[in-house]
């Protein structure tokens, strides 16, 4: 009997997953592509600050972090956390901000590498504290000499990052609550049956 309640656990369990991640992949939001749009992203200098613009993210997702970043994120050494900038998506996926504020101050090196070296060699990403290893978008910076241009705007790319450590126990605490929900459905689908 114990047997017998244990695999159907485990189905249902499977079953729900799997019906929750087919629910999310073909909802619009997940089909979006957020925009990540900066004031300036070319000829920039360490201690200048860029305004940003967000659009296209999920409705009403809560923690989205901005920051100044390495291409590839590994660590969270891989992006300068104390000068990221916290908020989330409203109703429409447009990022508002924690606090008002949609500026950024660049440093100017991240992790050992120096933004200065080559364009691209930092970043401006975007990540969703529900899923941070998922960059949602991100604009190359280029220091150095000043070239005319237009604000710059890139559709989202999605290289690997890592969690933040300040943001660990959030993280951590989503991933056992969800287990735990899937948990509880899977029981309570089973008792109902049964």
């Amino acid at each position: 009997m114990k047997t017998l309640i244990s695999q159907r656990l485990a189905r249902t369990s499977a079953l729900v997953a799997v019906a929750g991640a087919a629910a999310l992949a073909g909802s619009p939001a997940a089909m979006a592509e957020p925009t990540l749009t900066l004031s300036v992203s070319t000829g920039v200098t360490a201690g200048q600050t860029v305004t940003v613009q967000l659009e296209g993210l999920p409705p009403d997702l809560p923690t989205v972090a901005v920051g100044q970043c390495k291409p590839q994120i590994t660590t969270p050494a891989d992006c300068n956390l104390g000068g990221s900038l916290m908020g989330r998506s409203d109703a429409q996926g447009m990022w508002q901000p924690n606090g008002g504020s949609r500026t950024l101050t660049l440093v100017a090196s991240i992790g050992g590498v120096d933004c200065a070296a080559a364009p691209g060699a930092c970043t401006v990403a975007v990540t969703s504290l529900t899923n941070p290893s998922d960059i949602l978008a991100s604009v190359p910076l280029d220091f150095g000499a000043k070239q005319p241009a237009a604000p710059s705007t890139v559709a989202a790319e999605s290289p690997d990052s890592d969690a933040d450590d300040s943001n660990s126990g959030v993280l951590i605490g989503i991933a056992a609550a969800v287990v735990v929900l899937v948990a509880v459905v899977a029981v309570l689908f089973v008792r109902r049956r049964g």
